[in-house]
């Protein structure tokens, strides 16, 4: 058998541990604590509450505004990122190693097509195709991003040819990240589909670009997404701290 033998450390030796103990309590490693706006987002049910308000106030729009337009005259366009994609995930894992966005991870991030759904976003979608109306997506994502951000749209309910019609991203490397060139070639695009003369009744996104810098009469509705990307449309950004 093996006897336990007390070891008696010299008083410094013990003094050094018990500072060192004292500064590890709490900390855990390869954490850090999160921004406010990341934190709302991945963890508080106010954020999900809101996006649902915004939807359903978008859709008692739409449906009001179109009553009396034929079916596949009118349509919605959206952003993707933060408006019908949820992408909190990436940026917690950006905040938890200490890093910042950069093309690279951002293009590794959605090559695992991981985003979730915003919520009440896939409600929206589904209420403006059963009311007749087209659904379009434009995006600053890249067009060498395309093929995954369509393989994560499906696995979350929304498909091509289904659910949406137009899905634009932007070329890489140097294409502009304003939208308004974008947002004017959707109801041609649409029209060569089989759709001629269709008016855009409503925009959804979450940042000041994802309208046209001249909507004409149709409606803005913003979905607050904490301030993490971009120039946030919401006038006071995420939990308001």
């Amino acid at each position: 058998m093996t006897k336990s033998r007390n070891v008696r450390l010299p008083f410094a030796s013990v003094l050094a541990l018990a500072l060192l103990n004292a500064c590890s309590v709490n900390v855990t490693f390869g954490e850090r604590p999160l921004s406010p706006g990341t934190d709302w987002v991945a963890n508080s049910s106010s954020w999900a509450d809101e996006a649902n308000q915004v939807f359903e106030a978008a859709t008692a729009y739409v449906l009001e505004a179109t009553e009396a337009r034929p079916a596949g005259s009118w349509a919605v366009v959206m952003d993707l990122d933060e408006t019908v994609l949820n992408n909190v995930q990436y940026q917690v894992m950006l905040e938890n190693d200490g890093k910042s966005y950069t093309p690279e991870n951002w293009y590794e991030w959605t090559q695992e097509e991981g985003a979730t759904l915003v919520p009440g976003s896939l409600w929206f979608i589904n209420a403006v195709n059963s009311a007749g109306g087209h659904v379009a997506f434009v995006t600053n994502r890249r067009d060498r991003e395309q093929l995954a951000t369509e393989n994560n749209l499906a696995k979350l309910g929304i498909v091509r040819g289904k659910d949406f019609r137009v899905l634009l991203t932007r070329a890489s490397p140097q294409a502009p990240g304003d939208k308004d060139d974008r947002f004017s070639v959707v109801p041609n695009l649409l029209a060569v589909q089989g759709y001629p003369d269709v008016t855009v009744v409503a925009y959804v996104g979450d940042s000041v670009g994802d309208k046209p810098s001249d909507s004409g009469e149709a409606q803005f509705f913003c979905i607050d997404q904490g301030a993490m990307y971009g120039e946030p449309c919401a006038e006071v950004p995420g939990p308001g701290i």
